[in-house]
């Protein structure tokens, strides 16, 4: 029977959907006569012909009842892995689904971890979405989804999803880093390079997780923080080690996340080291935190273009003019020249048709 309201009703992926997998909910689509119809009343009972009819039609989205919303969203997390791998999907709609299931993911870490202790299952859903990642940046047939991720609002976990991606797709493509961080792992040197990825993207979803406990009205303050405020906020790579220090998480990965607000030149926190004693991950951090904060809506502040927020990085402060924000003269010094260098090239591969 036509349904002709969209009140009650959300959107999904149709390439979200997984044959003979779906929860037991109700799903919808447009009818040509206007309103929604009944495609399937189970959605266990949804085959791959069924599936095969769909996308023959060409229809991107499906609809199901607003109520089953939390249903939905756990059956993404579970089958993620099936979603990612399906002929049903494009590369985008599982970009959209990875980004969704990530931020519930990074939300959930957050949240279970503001008594100052990581669980042992944030951590596993943690690496199990990291792992998900790598196979999909490995097999996805352009980085292009990636890109779709730049320049969106800036919310702790939206910005620690877009770290763990461009993370992982940087240093999956620049191996020779994944061994030199090898070199300062103190264990067996026999690990795989995808063991390697995997923590290190780890290591980026949770590079922030210190601010879960820091007050959200600080983290979301519309102006610029006090002097207390603003010391508040630099003691998070601190308190992000202490959260981790009880953990499974090795120690290489540890140190990216207690260092990677360090510069190359000196003059980061919490520690105020340089160049050699910091870790080449907290470097690679270093680069794309501050890449992925310059390209998103902050609270206090506009996006920059991707290209803009480039000029700045590799600009040198000493030569440039006045500017209403010092970050902006320039931040040359910030970041490992090499890496910055490499970070840029992967850049251009990441938005090749997508104006910057």
């Amino acid at each position: 029977m036509p349904r002709t309201e969209l009140e009650g009703l959300i959107a999904i992926p149709a390439g979200a959907i997984v044959p003979e997998s779906l929860p037991d909910f109700k799903i919808y689509i447009p009818s040509p006569k206007g309103g929604y119809v009944l495609w399937a009343g189970d959605g266990r009972m949804v085959t791959k012909e069924k599936l095969e009819r769909l996308a023959q039609s060409r229809q991107e989205k499906v609809f199901i009842a607003l109520g089953e919303a939390v249903k939905y969203e756990e059956y993404l997390e579970v089958h993620l892995d099936r979603i990612l791998e399906s002929d049903f999907a494009t590369d985008e709609q599982k970009g959209e689904i990875f980004a969704k299931v990530s931020t519930n993911v990074v939300r959930s870490a957050f949240e279970h971890s503001a008594s100052g202790i990581i669980q042992r299952e944030t951590l596993i859903r943690t690496e199990k979405l990291v792992i998900n990642a790598l196979s999909f940046i490995s097999e996805a047939k352009s980085l292009r989804p990636l890109a779709r991720m730049i320049g969106n609002d800036y919310k702790t976990y939206e910005h620690s999803t877009k770290v763990l991606w461009h993370t992982v797709a940087f240093l999956n493509q620049n191996h020779d880093l994944l061994i030199e961080i090898l070199k300062e792992y103190k264990g067996p040197q026999d690990s795989p390079t995808k063991e390697i990825l995997m923590k290190c993207g780890v290591g980026a979803l949770l590079h922030d997780v210190g601010k879960a406990l820091i007050d959200p009205a600080i983290l979301n303050k519309p102006g610029p923080l006090s002097e207390l405020e603003w010391e508040i906020v630099k003691k998070h790579p601190l308190v992000g080690l202490a959260m981790l220090s009880d953990t499974e998480v090795p120690l290489y990965i540890t140190k990216a996340v207690v260092q990677h607000h360090e510069n190359f030149h000196g003059g980061g926190y919490p520690l105020g080291i340089e160049r050699g004693s910091i870790t080449i991950l907290a470097r690679v951090l270093r680069i794309i935190d501050t890449f992925d904060a310059m390209t998103s809506k902050r609270p206090y502040k506009d996006r920059l273009r991707p290209s803009e927020a480039i000029r700045i990085m590799v600009r040198d402060p000493t030569t440039a003019t006045q500017t209403n924000d010092p970050r902006d003269k320039g931040m040359r010094f910030c970041f490992d020249p090499d890496l910055l260098r490499r970070f840029i090239v992967f850049l251009g591969r990441v938005r090749f048709d997508i104006d910057i």
